[in-house]
């Protein structure tokens, strides 16, 4: 039996509500930083400038890679480290006690303010943070972060720290993560890939497809409600939105207060501080860090951010005449690395570490 004109009609309008039911379902997806650049030209440029842009490269891809020391040699104990360039692959050829091997360095951590750390793939199971990183302050390699004071028994043990490619707690994979945007993907025999290299726009904003399909059909509201804005977050849900990878805040890790080291997580810094603690919610890391450019260097800049809660003239500036300068000190948290310390207070000059008169607890 033939269809009706009327039946065939309902079928259609059948089937385009089935279409457009299923596409409103899907979920958003990722397109990658360059969507945004046309709405959003200014942040877009400026956030593409910016160190977190450049967290993770292709060691022959980063823009500090003529920098880098290649064929010079370095030492570690009885062994010899050089760092060599052949095109797009770079290798650390380390040799001693009879012994040589060729490792690769396969990525690059860090847009290299103050250092770059090389990872490179093993083979199935591991990954390799190299032992020896770049440092800014000498334009040379050093130990890398965490590895300063490690002993090696063998070449095996010297070249670095292995870590499991994709275990969820340690595993590079969790490296990959916090230095990209989107989940990285697994590849053949756990090859680990950025579904985004650098952390950029979708990292804080979510996937942008549904944000803007829905801004180029002129729906404002639709637009507004299909992206991530984390401005619009308390001061502690945002505390906890940035330590998703510069550390949670206080009571997701076992902190060693009178270690510099710590000192590098300053969302649990922030949230030790008199000054996050009576601000009744409005200081917050956006307080002072616009999150699409670099965190500036100059003091005047902070002590602007000060007195706007604080009255300058009951609070005279001391000899360093910056508020940052006495109230939030730098720290040396190993040789060539230093961090601001977050926890905002009143510190003698031989205590960098924590406030006068304030304790771990």
């Amino acid at each position: 039996m033939m269809e009706s004109n009327v039946f065939k009609a309902f079928r259609l309008l059948g089937i385009c509500f089935l279409i457009a039911f299923l596409a409103a379902a899907q979920p958003p997806s990722s397109l990658g930083a360059s969507a945004c650049a046309g709405c959003h030209p200014a942040e877009f440029a400026t956030q593409s400038a910016s160190a977190h842009a450049h967290a993770l490269a292709r060691p022959a891809n980063h823009s500090l890679v003529r920098s880098f020391p290649f064929g010079k040699e370095f030492t570690r104990s009885q062994y010899r480290f050089r760092l060599d360039q052949s095109g797009s692959r770079i290798v650390f050829h380390t040799e001693g006690g009879g012994d040589a091997l060729d490792l690769p360095a396969d990525w690059a951590f860090g847009a290299g303010r103050q250092a770059v750390t090389f990872l490179g793939r093993l083979g199935p199971d591991w990954y390799l943070e190299h032992f020896f990183s770049w440092y800014s302050e000498t334009g040379s390699l050093e130990p890398t972060p965490g590895q300063f004071g490690l002993r090696s028994q063998s070449l095996n043990e010297a070249v670095g720290i292995r870590y499991p490619s994709i275990d969820p707690v340690i595993g590079a994979i969790k490296c990959m993560e916090c230095h990209s945007t989107g989940t990285p993907l697994v590849g053949a025999f756990n090859e680990i890939t950025p579904a985004e290299a650098g952390v950029r726009c979708e990292r804080c904003h979510g996937p942008s497809s549904l944000h803007i399909a829905a801004a180029a059909r002129g729906d404002k509201s639709a637009a507004r409600a299909a992206v991530s804005n984390p401005s619009r977050l308390s001061s502690k849900a945002l505390n906890q939105f940035c330590g998703a990878c510069h550390r949670a805040p206080e009571g997701s890790l076992e902190i060693n207060w009178y270690k510099p080291w710590s000192v590098r997580y300053q969302p649990i810094y922030l949230a030790r501080s008199e000054c996050f603690l009576r601000s009744q919610g409005k200081l917050s890391c956006l307080t002072c860090h616009n999150p699409h450019e670099n965190a500036k260097n100059d003091a005047p800049y902070y002590d602007a951010r000060c007195v706007m809660c604080h009255d300058a003239a009951k609070h005279p500036a001391e000899e360093n005449g910056t508020c940052i300068g006495c109230h939030m000190p730098r720290v040396n948290a190993q040789l060539h690395l230093n961090f601001t310390n977050h926890w905002i207070g009143i510190y003698d000059k031989s205590n960098p570490l924590m406030p006068r008169g304030r304790g771990p607890l």
